[in-house]
């Protein structure tokens, strides 16, 4: 019967190998490999990078990362939607996703603890700067695991060590002692890595950087602070920001960031890497069609599927209508344009309207009725202030008018793939907008607001239409609300939203506020800030308790 914790693993469906001729993170796919294989170094390059891997279908199990938070929100009420997004008394520990989440994040960490465990220095092959750059690779993977599985769980076991049998017996770490782990070890690889990755989709200094200050600063909120917490966070994002060297910068342009002509640019600091190959990008990016909707589904007359026209866009995770409330004045505010599509041209050339607009979503505070002169018009609102973009929900009163109708998230598209077919650009997990939002939460925190508002105004200006507008653009104060609505606007659709309110003590609060069918659930409460654990490793495992609040 499989335990947490397997003999490593002896054949894997998809593992990485380095393609040294264009320097990007490439994919392997071998038949089968043996135990024998992991002591070597070419063995462990493939078990890293592997690990590399699993990091696609951490960060791509939407229902953590967005379902629940106020900018996001489920289509439907299915069993799913009604625990991840509203909350509601049937959340329990039985929930199909926890599982997969918790066993990707542990194969992780097994698998780091593998290298860790076999690899030496004196082996044949190995340099002391591969030996350095290994260790340094794997502590931070296993790191990053543990990071998501604290707070996505709370106490869970600390395993450092490879495991040669299956464990039928843990103990469950309390918070601090995770966090003072996942700290020595960060602490113990600074500076050990380049700066800028030797290829793309490979761990950097600044990657380590990043996740050492997100860690401080997230343990800064917690009963178990430092008090130095938000102080070292702020140093560690400002390491990066203010590096002279300059091997990160914010481009002049927000559209840029997100060209898919511009990949790794100058503002990316660490990518997961997919590929135009299908053999070797399993499922491929999902982002490209995750907030959307299937247009040619419903105006067949008029579109047709043609990837280059419109993203392949199915029911997965809505935008919150209210979110586009947060762009408070799209005109001088570039961003909303860059993230949203409104405008849709018909496509079908044997429609005679080929060519003119189809469909038009107006922004979003245009309540003039200009249809553009398209053949479907849908405004925001209907006229008793009911939100018509976005899913048909009648459970819920603010949707009962919705369209299934919206403007779809393009930062993403993809126009290099068939239709339907697995995205192949980067996934950016963390890029220098990031870095300057937490600087600006981190200085806020620790008693400094000045820096804080002069790191917000920085990607506020950026984000201005023009010169003109860079004014109307700047905060003359700062919160953590304001934070919060600026990471919003900032990193639409982009990771991390549900940690982002966790982390802030915000998630109750904004959730209740935004959220439409967690208000009607009226069911959240302090027990959510964690996940229930897989009910499956508590059979299995002595010593592993259920998070209190969830049923069995």
């Amino acid at each position: 019967m499989k335990k947490l914790f397997l003999v490593p693993v002896l054949a894997v469906a998809m593992l990485l190998t380095m393609a040294g001729c264009n320097k990007i993170l490439d994919t392997d796919n071998p038949s089968h490999t043996t135990d024998e294989l992991y002591n070597s170094k070419a063995g462990l390059d493939r078990l890293l990078t592997d690990i590399y891997s699993k990091l696609r279908d951490h960060y791509n199990e939407g229902k953590i990362q967005y379902w629940g938070t106020d900018l996001y929100m489920a289509a439907e009420a299915n069993p799913d939607a009604n625990m991840f997004n509203a909350y509601d008394a049937s959340f329990n520990s039985t929930a199909g996703v926890v599982g997969g989440y918790w066993n990707n994040l542990y194969k992780m960490v097994q698998e780091s603890n593998i290298i860790l465990t076999r690899l030496k220095p004196d082996w044949e092959g190995v340099t002391q700067a591969d030996y350095n750059t290994m260790v340094a690779e794997a502590k931070f993977l296993r790191t990053l695991s543990y990071f998501y599985l604290t707070e996505t769980f709370g106490k869970v076991p600390l395993i450092k060590e490879e495991q040669l049998q299956p464990i039928t017996e843990v103990t469950q770490e309390p918070e601090a002692n995770l966090y003072s782990f996942m700290i020595a070890e960060l602490e113990s690889i600074k500076n050990v890595l380049p700066v800028k990755s030797s290829a793309r989709g490979r761990i950097n200094n600044a990657a380590v950087l990043q996740l050492l200050g997100k860690i401080h600063l997230t343990r800064a909120y917690k009963p178990f602070k430092v008090a130095t917490d938000f102080n070292k966070a702020a140093s560690y994002f400002d390491l990066i920001i203010d590096d002279a060297g300059k091997p990160y910068e914010l481009l002049p342009n927000f559209a840029s960031v997100f060209d898919e002509n511009n990949q790794n640019n100058r503002e990316v600091i660490f990518a997961i890497q997919y590929a135009s190959d299908r053999n070797y990008n399993g499922n491929g990016n999902p982002l490209q069609k995750m907030f959307g909707f299937c247009l040619t589904c419903f105006y067949p007359d008029m579109f047709i599927e043609v990837q280059k026209d419109y993203s392949y866009m199915q029911r997965e995770f809505w935008i919150n209508p209210k979110s586009h409330e947060l762009y408070a004045d799209p005109s001088i505010d570039s961003r909303y344009d860059a993230t949203f599509e409104r405008s849709f041209f018909i496509n079908d050339p044997s429609n005679a309207d080929f060519g003119k607009l189809g469909l038009y979503f107006p922004v979003w505070n245009d309540n003039s009725g200009d249809n553009k002169g398209a053949k479907e018009f849908i405004s925001f609102k209907t006229n008793d202030g009911k939100y018509r973009w976005y899913p048909q929900v009648a459970a819920y009163p603010d949707l009962a008018n919705g369209s299934d109708r919206m403007p779809i998230v393009k930062k993403f598209k993809d126009t290099k793939i068939l239709w339907q077919g697995g995205g192949s650009r980067e996934a950016v997990v963390y890029r220098l907008a990031d870095t300057y939002l937490l600087s600006a939460e981190a200085h806020l925190g620790d008693g400094n607001p000045g820096k804080a508002l002069q790191r917000v105004n920085d990607i506020r200006r950026r984000a201005a239409v023009n010169d003109a507008a860079k004014p109307l653009m700047t905060f003359s104060s700062v919160s953590l609300d304001i934070i919060l609505d600026e990471r919003g606007r900032e990193m639409m659709g982009e990771y991390d939203r549900w940690f982002d309110l966790k982390r802030t003590g915000r998630l109750i609060d904004r959730v209740l506020a935004w959220n439409p069918q967690a208000i009607a659930a009226d069911n959240l409460n302090e027990n959510h800030l964690v996940r229930p654990i897989p009910q499956d490793e508590i059979n299995k495992l002595k010593g592993l308790d259920q998070n209190p609040g969830y049923i069995k």
